[in-house]
C-alpha cells in the first residue's frame, strides 16, 4: 500500500489548500519572487546550498551558479550542480557575485558563521543576500542538522560578516506553528513503519485524523494567525541582507 509523508500528502491536495498548509514555503516563495524582480538580467547569482536546483527557474535571466556539498539527502539528485563545494570554502574570488540566495541551508552546516562570512566575501559591496532558516522545526536530513535560529542570532551572524539586515520576517506566528505540528500528528500516530495490513485496518481512524488535523484545523489556523501580532513563536525567519562597503564594515574573521 502506497503511503506518503507530509510532502507527498501536500502534493496530492489542490494548490489553494496546500499553499495554506505548507506555510514556511509562503515566505520562501515571497523572498524568491523579490530576488527575481530585484536581480537585473545578466547578474551573477550564487545559490548557496542549491540542492537539486529547485530555485534555478527563478533566475533564468541571470548567470546562476548552484553550489552544494551534496551530502544532505541520499534521495536527492545532485547531478545538476554547477559546483560541488564546501560553503565555508567557496572556490570563487572576492566580489564574484551580484546576489546570493540561501534557503533552509544554514541549519545543515556545522560552522554557520564561517559560511555566512564566506558568502559575504564573494558578494560585491551593495549586493543583496536573500536567506531563510528555521527556528522551530523537526530534525531532518540527519545527521546533517545542527542549528536553529532566532531573529537576533540570525542578525548577529550577518552583521559580523559585514552584512546589513534590510528585512527580517517570521514564517508566520503561533497559529502557523500549531498548524505545522498538527500536520505532523498523522505520521506520529500512524508511522510508516506499520505493515500494510496493520495500516489498512487503521484506515477508519486514519482518515478522520487526516481530515481534521492535516486539513481542517490547519486551514482554520492559517487565518487565525493574523491575530498574533508579535510572532515570536514562529517556525523560522526569512531575511534580506545587504553587503556593506568594506571601508564601512569589513567582515569579522571567524
Amino acid at each position: 500500500m502506497k503511503r506518503f509523508g507530509r510532502k507527498g500528502q501536500l502534493a496530492m491536495l489542490p494548490d489553494w489548500i496546500s499553499n495554506k498548509l505548507d506555510v514556511h514555503l509562503l515566505e520562501t516563495d515571497r523572498l524568491l519572487e523579490l530576488a527575481q524582480v530585484q536581480t537585473p538580467p545578466g547578474a551573477r547569482v550564487l545559490d548557496a546550498g542549491s540542492g537539486e536546483g529547485q530555485y534555478r527557474r527563478y533566475f533564468e535571466h541571470t548567470r546562476y551558479t548552484g553550489v552544494d556539498l551534496a551530502v544532505g539527502d541520499a534521495q536527492w539528485d545532485y547531478s545538476g550542480l554547477d559546483t560541488q563545494a564546501d560553503l565555508s570554502r567557496l572556490p570563487f574570488a572576492d566580489g564574484s557575485f551580484d546576489a546570493a540566495v540561501c534557503f533552509q541551508v544554514l541549519e545543515h552546516v556545522n560552522e554557520p558563521a564561517a559560511v555566512i562570512c564566506e558568502i559575504g566575501r564573494v558578494l560585491r559591496p551593495g549586493s543583496r543576500f536573500y536567506l531563510s532558516a528555521p527556528m522551530a522545526w523537526h530534525q531532518h536530513q540527519k545527521p546533517h542538522d545542527f542549528f536553529r535560529y532566532t531573529s537576533y542570532g540570525f542578525a548577529h551572524l550577518l552583521e559580523k560578516a559585514g552584512l546589513r539586515v534590510v528585512e527580517m520576517r517570521p514564517w508566520g506566528g503561533y497559529f502557523w506553528f500549531l498548524s505545522y505540528n498538527f500536520q505532523m500528528m498523522h505520521d506520529r500516530l500512524f508511522p510508516r513503519g506499520d505493515n500494510d495490513l496493520a495500516y489498512a485496518l487503521k484506515l477508519p481512524l486514519i482518515l478522520p485524523v487526516y481530515l481534521v488535523f492535516f486539513i481542517l484545523l490547519p486551514l482554520l489556523l492559517f487565518y487565525l494567525d493574523r491575530l498574533d501580532k508579535v510572532k515570536d513563536h514562529t517556525l523560522g525567519w526569512a531575511c534580506i541582507a545587504e553587503k556593506l562597503p568594506t571601508d564601512e564594515h569589513g567582515p569579522t574573521p571567524v
